[in-house]
């Protein structure tokens, strides 16, 4: 049972105060995005003696994230493992640089990944069914894009949005959409949000996503999980690297239902190389295989809010209020 330390990412989305004051550090005007605990190259976990997770555990196929979304993410998309490969293979072949902005591909893995929100947390998650999107754009009297949704499908709307010239963002956006265009005035990937599951989860619930689920997070703070991976296909509201045509290939245009999911006996649905538990007060995890635990409230003799353990198979310990494993 060893206590370990997250990688800190400053991405300019990120929130300046969830994290820090979940892990116990002073907050500055500095955003804290995300904080990694896992094996992945591109921001190990260590020890308290500054010893790589890697070290202990070898390379873990999962990791855990605690993630604060003070602005939206990316409109994005995750591979499927076949996908992944052939991707890092091709751009290992370019000869693109782990660190090229270009990259997409980081690594060989796909990514499913479960979130969980620790605060309420809203979210663009799968396609609506396109019938019932295009009555809703023509009860608002957006003919043009109603028009274009009933001719060309989701795929062929998506391509069209993102690459073409014939739409246009409407101006009487839902507040959630108008929030979206005043923060990326020329993006064309708001049209493409328009499609998609507008979200608000509670405390609690989830978003499992699988391979092709295009998403985008836009505000609040939760636990993510997901296989150790750190490939993302971006097409829209960001400033990082956009691949409109790999997002176009390997995004699912399947209408979805409502994505918003819930534990189910304290199990966290999942398809990824984890299983996810929330563990109430006073209950004793013993672990069957390596494991990563982080406290998200309470505390315990054992561990105190935000700090988190790698537990080795064979070993038990006292839990506290609401830990997800």
């Amino acid at each position: 049972m060893t206590r370990i330390r997250p990688a800190l990412k400053n991405y300019d989305w990120g929130d300046t105060s969830f994290i820090p004051r979940l892990l116990g550090l002073v907050p500055t005007d500095e955003p804290v995005a995300e904080a990694w605990f896992g094996t992945h190259p591109a921001g190990e976990a260590v020890t308290d003696d500054g010893t790589p997770l890697s070290a202990i555990t070898g390379r873990l196929p999962f990791m855990v994230k605690f993630i604060a979304a003070a602005k939206p993410l990316s409109l994005q998309v995750h591979p499927s493992l076949d996908e992944a490969r052939e991707g890092w293979a091709r751009e290992n072949a370019a000869g693109l640089s782990g660190d090229d902005p270009r990259r997409i591909y980081r690594d060989d893995s796909d990514k499913p990944e479960l979130l969980v929100a620790l605060t309420p947390f809203s979210a663009l998650c799968g396609f609506h069914d396109p019938t019932a999107t295009a009555g809703w754009f023509r009860a608002r009297s957006w003919t043009n894009i109603a028009d274009t949704l009933e001719r060309l499908g989701l795929e062929g709307f998506v391509r069209e949005a993102l690459s073409g010239t014939s739409l246009t963002v409407p101006d009487d956006l839902p507040p959630w959409a108008a929030a979206l265009r005043d923060a990326h005035p020329d993006d064309p990937a708001v049209l493409v949000a328009l499609l998609m599951h507008w979200v608000e989860l509670a405390p609690g619930e989830c978003l499992a996503l699988d391979a092709g689920v295009l998403h985008a997070y836009l505000s609040g703070c939760a636990v993510e999980v997901m296989n150790g991976s750190d490939n993302v296909v971006r097409a829209g509201f960001t400033t990082k690297h956009r691949d409109r045509d790999e997002l176009l290939r390997i995004t699912s245009f399947e209408a979805s239902p409502n994505p918003i999911r819930r534990a189910e006996s304290g199990v966290y649905p999942s398809t990824g190389s984890y299983r996810v538990v929330v563990h109430p007060e006073g209950s004793t995890i013993r672990a069957t295989e390596t494991t990563i635990v982080v406290t998200t409230a309470g505390a315990s003799h054992v561990l105190q809010t935000g700090e988190s353990l790698t537990v080795t198979a064979g070993t038990a310990y006292a839990a506290t209020a609401g830990t997800p494993r």
